[in-house]
C-alpha cells in the first residue's frame, strides 16, 4: 500500500512577529533610527501585500520587485525605497542565518540599490559667521540655545545633534573632548577650543548636578527615544525659522551644520582621511578613505583653518 506523502511543515516565522522580534532587538542594543527604519519598512511591505500573516518563506523575488514599484507609485524618494528595501533584505537575512529559512536562491539576489545625489546641504562659512555675529541679539533663550548649538556643532567638526544632546562631563578628559559616534560607535577625539569651552560655562548649571552638558534633553533616569525625536524636532524648527530670518539660501538643519564643515574642509584642502575622522565615518564608501587613528594635532589644524575667524568672534564676547 502507498504511503501518502505529509507535507513538510514550514518552520517559517509569520514575516510581521519575526521583525517585532528583530525591532526589540535593535532598541535594546539603542540603535533606535534602525528601529523605526524596520517598523516602516515592514508597514509599507503589509500594506502592499494587504496579507498582515504573511510568512518571510513566501517573499519571492517577484514580490521584491513589484514593492520597489509599489514603492515609486507612492512617489517616495529613491533614497528612502532604497532603505526600506534594505531594510526589509536585513530581516529577511536575519531568518536566513538563524536557520528559519532554507531557499534556493534569495529574493533580494541581484538586487541593486544605488542611491541618488543629495540636494545640496551645505552653506558657506561666512553664513556660519553671521550666525556668530547675531547670536547676542536674540530675545529668547530658546533661540539662542539653538544658535549656540549650531555654532558648537560646527566648532566641532560638524559634531552630530545627538552626539551633542548626550555629551556629559565624562567626556572631558583634561583639554580634549572624546566621545563615541551614537550611529557608528567611532570614537572622537579632539582637543576643546576656547571657544567650545566658552559655550561649555555658559550652559554649565550652577549647582553641577545635570547629567548632560547642554540642556537639551530632559534630566530624567530614562529617556525614551520619543523624548531625543520631541527634542530635534524642536532644534530643527527653530534653525529653520533662523535660516529664513537670515535669508539663507537653503533650509536650515542640524545636518547643514555637519555637511557645510565637511564642505569647507574639503574647500580648504583638508586632507579626506582627517575628514574622515573627524565626522566619525565607518566605512569608505562614506568619504572614499578612511583612517581609524590619525594624529589629533591634524584634526585641531584642519579646525583652525576653517574656524579660526569664528573661533576669535566668539572668544571675544
Amino acid at each position: 500500500m502507498k504511503q501518502k506523502r505529509t507535507k513538510k511543515k514550514s518552520i517559517s516565522p509569520a514575516l510581521r512577529a519575526y521583525a517585532e522580534e528583530r525591532i526589540r532587538l535593535k532598541q535594546t542594543l539603542n540603535k533606535m533610527g534602525t528601529a523605526e527604519l524596520y517598523q516602516v519598512a515592514i508597514g509599507h511591505f503589509l500594506k502592499f501585500t494587504g496579507d498582515k500573516e504573511i510568512r518571510i518563506e513566501a517573499i519571492s523575488k517577484t514580490m521584491v520587485t513589484d514593492f520597489s514599484a509599489y514603492l515609486q507609485q507612492r512617489r517616495l524618494a529613491t533614497n528612502s525605497i532604497n532603505s526600506y528595501l534594505s531594510a526589509l533584505r536585513a530581516i529577511y537575512n536575519a531568518a536566513l542565518h538563524e536557520g528559519l529559512l532554507h531557499p534556493e536562491k534569495s529574493p533580494f539576489e541581484g538586487l541593486r540599490l544605488r542611491r541618488s545625489p543629495t540636494t545640496k546641504r551645505a552653506i558657506p562659512v561666512s553664513f556660519i559667521y553671521r550666525l556668530a555675529e547675531t547670536r547676542k541679539k536674540e530675545e529668547y533663550p530658546r533661540r539662542e540655545l539653538t544658535t549656540d548649538l549650531c555654532l558648537f556643532s560646527f566648532l566641532a567638526c560638524g559634531m552630530p545633534f545627538v552626539d551633542m544632546a548626550f555629551l556629559s562631563r565624562e567626556n572631558i578628559r583634561g583639554n580634549e573632548l572624546v566621545y563615541k559616534r551614537k550611529k557608528t560607535g567611532s570614537q572622537i577625539r579632539m582637543e576643546i577650543s576656547d571657544a567650545m569651552w566658552r559655550l561649555i560655562r555658559k550652559y554649565e548649571p550652577d549647582d553641577g548636578k545635570r547629567r548632560f552638558l547642554f540642556p537639551i534633553l530632559p534630566d530624567v533616569e530614562r529617556l525614551t527615544h520619543a523624548q531625543y525625536k520631541y527634542r530635534l524636532a524642536l532644534h530643527n524648527k527653530e534653525l529653520r525659522l533662523i535660516g529664513i530670518e537670515q535669508g539663507f539660501p537653503i533650509r536650515l538643519t542640524s545636518y547643514v551644520t555637519r555637511h557645510s564643515w565637511a564642505s569647507a574642509a574639503l574647500e580648504n584642502e583638508v586632507p579626506v582621511a582627517v575628514i574622515s575622522q573627524a565626522l566619525g565615518h565607518s566605512s569608505e564608501k562614506t568619504t572614499r578613505y578612511y583612517l581609524s587613528e590619525l594624529d589629533i594635532s591634524k584634526l585641531t589644524e584642519a579646525r583652525q583653518k576653517i574656524s579660526g575667524t569664528i573661533e576669535l568672534l566668539i572668544k571675544r564676547e
